[in-house]
């Protein structure tokens, strides 16, 4: 048996945040999926379809990679989109904090015996709230996007590291916690 698993932590951003975001929005004519309020995270390291026996090892490779390391002061601030502005595809918001390359380091070092490589991509922390299908007004979307490049969404401390599961369903992705790491 597998499962669909990536490293994370599960953010709660306040309501009132994203529906003034959708608002805007909604005024763009963008189309897309929104990502349901409680499924907002950021993760570490996708995983993918991963075989029940490592998903244990890959627990306690996570826990005692982790064991040392503290909470970390965070701010969601700014919005951003993937890949670029000219194509959006992903809507986000962006995960300010020092520390946090530390916590994917030692992901990233925890699923080495398992046969993971470290990745090559640049690590850029977000949440994701949209999925972008269809847009029209880049230029509107581009100046929305700078205005709110310094808003402050949320202060908050990352306190823990989940490995979660993500159980896809016609309504949307389900996510499970299968492992919870609380930082120093």
């Amino acid at each position: 048996m597998k499962k669909r698993l990536f490293i994370g932590t599960m953010i709660k951003i306040p309501s009132g945040e994203i529906k003034e975001i959708r608002n805007e929005i909604d005024k763009m004519d963008i189309l897309g999926k929104w990502v349901k309020e409680e499924n907002l995270h950021f993760t570490y390291r996708f995983l993918g379809e991963i075989p029940y026996p490592s998903v244990l090892e890959i627990s306690k490779n996570l826990e005692k990679a982790l064991k040392n390391v503290k909470k970390i002061e965070a701010e969601l601030k700014g919005l951003g989109v993937f890949p670029n502005n000219k194509t959006p595809r992903i809507l986000w918001i962006s995960v300010n904090a020092p520390g946090i390359k530390a916590i994917k380091n030692a992901v990233d070092e925890s699923l080495k015996p398992v046969g993971f490589k470290k990745e090559n991509k640049e690590f850029i922390p977000h949440v994701t709230i949209l999925r972008i299908k269809k847009f029209r007004h880049r230029i509107k979307f581009s100046n929305y996007l700078n205005r709110m490049k310094e808003h402050l969404f949320l202060k908050t401390t990352i306190q823990e590291v989940s490995l979660i599961e993500s159980i896809l369903t016609s309504d949307g992705p389900i996510y499970k916690k299968l492992e919870t790491v609380k930082l120093l």
